[in-house]
């Protein structure tokens, strides 16, 4: 009995049920109309890419001396001038090295010397007394030459047409064995002359390279001192410590001991201009190349100028936003994450000609200065990625119809509904309007021609459920 009593009363619940709903209207949020309003404005089709942020520039600081690092009176982040204390090393080794070098400055001086004064009494002493040798050896052999010839005519006339005297013939053979044994030593004299020039060339020799070896050790000895300066290690630039790769106690090899060029203590980084280093696709780079100033585009203003006496002048734009790329070039829009409630401001510094590839994509590196005054903001952040936009193509105060707006009509062809009052039933209903779009940004769309569509008009972006014939047949 009780399960009768049970089915008879679920009946009865489920009946009830149908008929409350039977008379109940749907109501889902999600069917419902959404409309939009239609404004005026700006809008820009950029040209985005990703970079890096960049110092000017980077100074990495490796020792020219070899010791044990004693003293780090700097912490990164820190800024510096040029010439400030970054590391101090021990001096003991560097000291050692300059007396050695010194050292060898007094032996290599001492060399020198002795060279000289070997060259001087080869000059003055041996070929002077050589000199004079001969010049008496001469002195002699006219003397002999003189007796030789008087003694030989003089005999031919005492024994003319006679048999000749022995004792005469004896007397001619010794002034004549006499004559020619000058001329024997006269020849050995100028042969020890020729020899002496020889040793004194060859000390000449000796004394330059004397000088060669001492100017080596002066040399050595100046790097060092250089090296022993070294030992207190200085900033090159004003800048950022953005690095201290070493800590007190710590033993560092100098650069001209080691293949690696020495230990890397330190990097110095010159913030006085911040730089995004972003790479753009091929495809953009065109673009790009108009919107940079001239001389940042490879080529600089040699080849700017050779294309504008061609009569080449590029389109950066769809209307007057930008005129004329001046030398300045065009702004570049510069975003990072940490600082999402700031924009900067850039302009093209340079790019790279030639391109990057991997995988069988091509880009092409693009160096933009950063010029806004909130760029030092950017230095607290070296080497953060950054967004970075290129307005390519711009209009300015043009009607703007959201990309929501947009819609299909009844002949497939592009336009907007209009949301308007049906003077007769008192309801909204959508009217659509053909139209021609020009630019569009993804969120909004140029409106080039539209009868109707000005600033201020409802449009819907989401369109009501009973549209098309549900209406027609209302209608009828």
């Amino acid at each position: 009995m009780k399960k009768w009593i049970l089915i008879l009363g679920t009946i009865v619940v489920l009946y009830l049920g149908y008929q409350q709903l039977s008379g109940a209207r749907v109501n889902l949020a999600f069917l419902q109309e959404k409309t939009a309003i239609v404004g005026r404005g700006d809008l820009t089709i950029p040209i985005t890419g990703t970079g890096e942020i960049q110092p000017k520039s980077r100074s990495v600081i490796k020792p020219e001396a070899s010791g044990e690092v004693i003293e780090i009176p700097v912490d990164p982040g820190q800024l510096v001038k040029a010439g400030e204390l970054l590391i101090r090393l021990d001096q003991e080794e560097e000291q050692r090295n300059v007396t050695r070098a010194e050292n060898e400055v007094a032996r290599a001086s001492a060399t020198l010397k002795q060279q000289k004064l070997r060259l001087k009494e080869r000059k003055s002493s041996a070929l002077a007394q050589i000199d004079a040798r001969i010049k008496g050896v001469e002195a002699q052999l006219v003397d002999a030459e003189f007796t030789f010839n008087k003694t030989k005519q003089l005999q031919e006339k005492i024994f003319e047409g006679r048999k000749k005297d022995l004792a005469s013939m004896d007397e001619l053979t010794t002034v004549q064995s006499r004559y020619e044994q000058l001329v024997a030593q006269l020849d050995g004299a100028k042969a020890d002359r020729v020899q002496a020039e020889i040793g004194i060339e060859l000390s000449e020799h000796d004394v330059e390279l004397a000088e060669k070896a001492l100017e080596i050790t002066q040399t050595n000895l100046s790097d060092a001192e250089k090296r022993l300066r070294e030992t207190e290690i200085r900033s090159p630039i004003d800048g950022m410590v953005s690095r201290i790769n070493v800590e007190v106690g710590a033993v560092v090899q100098g650069g001209k001991t080691t293949f690696t060029g020495g230990t890397e203590l330190a990097v110095v980084s010159d913030i006085s201009d911040v730089y995004v280093q972003t790479e753009v696709s091929d495809a953009d780079i065109g673009a790009v190349m108009w919107l940079a100033p001239p001389q940042a585009r490879p080529g600089g203003l040699e080849l700017a100028q050779q294309l504008a006496d061609d009569g080449v002048v590029p389109l950066v734009s769809t209307n007057s936003l930008v005129p004329e790329i001046g030398l300045e070039g065009v702004p570049v829009t510069v975003m990072v994450d940490s600082f999402r409630d700031q924009e900067f401001t850039g302009v093209i510094e340079s790019i790279d000609p030639e391109p990057r590839k991997a995988q069988n994509i091509v880009t092409y590196v693009v160096h933009i200065r950063v010029t806004s005054k909130n760029r030092m903001m950017l230095a607290l952040v070296p080497g953060m990625q950054a967004d970075v936009e290129f307005t390519a193509e711009a209009v300015t105060d043009a009607t703007l119809i959201p990309h929501e707006a947009i819609h299909r009509g009844p002949n497939d062809d592009l336009g907007v509904y209009v949301r308007e009052l049906d003077p007769e039933t008192k309801e909204h209903k959508p009217r659509f309007v053909a139209c021609r779009f020009g630019l569009d940004n993804g969120l909004y769309a140029e409106l080039v021609e539209g009868k109707g569509i000005t600033s201020g008009l409802e449009v819907y972006t989401k369109l009501p459920p009973r549209l098309g014939k549900d209406d027609d047949e209302d209608d009828e």
